[in-house]
């Protein structure tokens, strides 16, 4: 997976962190080996300052973050552009992989994600490689043919930054680091063993049929807890700034309440305590010990998600309360009724009035 950069853009917000100089350096060779002159690419890309690696001394000195994310997302974009020139194809470029996150932003399961980018991958073929599932014991092994007819350090890296780069969107999309069983490419290790470690942090096996990840299909039925604003938030850095913990785990409760407004903005009722604990893949009593151990249990993430979710349906004078209770999935108005005065202490009618158009422009 590559993107087509502009070199003025920047592409990560600056933060603390930093890059062993040997993952920068190595980078740098493989530009060096099919573009030729390092010292311009460093130029060009805005990272002169960088020219220190090229001499191979002050090996123990580190790259700061931001520089690394510029670095390997224009040397990244710049070899694809390289061979897809001697493969006689296009690039995939920022646009294409735009447009495939934002489709998959609206799925509901990690399964329905790896459907659609699978049919994404289809589409986009030959700029991006197709995407298979599937699951046997237990297991699910997503794969990704390469589209390389040469196996080299170039098309190495483009491959290894693919499959990493799922990886993480997966795990951000579910809010969950994804425990990796497996994870492969079809290739001999052709960068620095640092450097591989770095980008993909999981023992790789080389030299197997096509690229693959394996993990437990358990993953699968996990609910796509993410949205569209904080997709656009990622799309400026990612899939470069690896110190970036894009799927750095959310509390469960947390994961609940994205799930609850996620489910409520399309119109689907709220699941139990059961099928939640079915959704995540744990126990029901897993469930409410991990709930009460963050301060909270389901009963109170369901009442506050629909508080919150008949308040926004209020702040629309075009809806009735028989509308907004049918909405929201209770059994009739008084049965709504009933409800929001327990929440807040008042009637729907009079809360309403109160707020007006105020509560309309929160």
């Amino acid at each position: 997976m590559t993107r087509s950069l502009n070199p003025a853009k920047q592409l990560s917000r600056p933060g603390p962190g930093h890059v062993p100089a040997a993952v920068a350096r190595d980078l740098i060779r493989v530009v060096e080996e099919y573009e030729g002159n390092a010292a311009r690419f460093l130029r060009s890309a805005g990272l002169s300052h960088l020219q220190y690696l090229l001499d191979g001394r002050e090996v123990s000195r580190s790259v700061a973050r931001r520089d690394f994310t510029r670095l390997y997302a224009i040397a990244t974009a710049v070899l694809d552009g390289h061979a897809a020139r001697q493969e006689g194809r296009d690039s995939l470029t920022k646009n294409g992989v735009d447009m495939m996150c934002h489709a998959i932003i609206t799925c509901r399961t990690l399964r329905e994600v790896i459907a659609r980018l699978a049919r994404f991958s289809a589409l986009l073929a030959p700029r991006t490689g197709l995407l298979t599932l599937t699951e046997h014991n237990g297991q699910a092994q997503l794969t990704m043919a390469t589209i390389r007819s040469m196996r080299n350090s170039c098309a190495y890296l483009s491959d290894l930054t693919g499959l990493a780069s799922y990886h993480r969107l997966l795990g951000w999309l579910m809010g969950e680091e994804i425990a990796l069983q497996g994870a492969a490419l079809c290739y001999p290790p052709l960068l620095d063993r640092q450097t591989i470690a770095y980008l993909l942090p999981h023992k790789l096996q080389h030299g197997v049929t096509e690229n693959h990840l394996v993990f437990s299909s358990g993953y699968l039925e996990r609910p796509v807890v993410r949205s569209s604003h904080e997709l656009d938030h990622l799309l400026m850095h990612f899939p470069f700034d690896i110190e970036e913990a894009q799927s750095k785990e959310m509390p469960l409760s947390e994961r609940i309440n994205r799930l609850f407004a996620a489910l409520f903005e399309s119109g689907e009722p709220l699941p139990t305590a059961e099928g939640l604990s079915h959704q995540f893949s744990i126990s029901l009593a897993t469930l409410k010990r991990r709930l009460e151990a963050e301060g909270t249990s389901f009963a109170q993430l369901k009442a506050t998600a629909l508080k919150e979710a008949t308040q926004r349906l209020l702040a629309d004078p075009r809806l009735s309360i028989a509308e907004i209770a049918r909405q929201a999935h209770f059994s009739d108005a008084t049965a709504f009724r009933r409800a929001f005065a327990r929440w807040t202490g008042t009637s729907p009618t009079v809360w309403r009035r109160e707020r007006g158009t105020n509560f309309r422009q929160t």
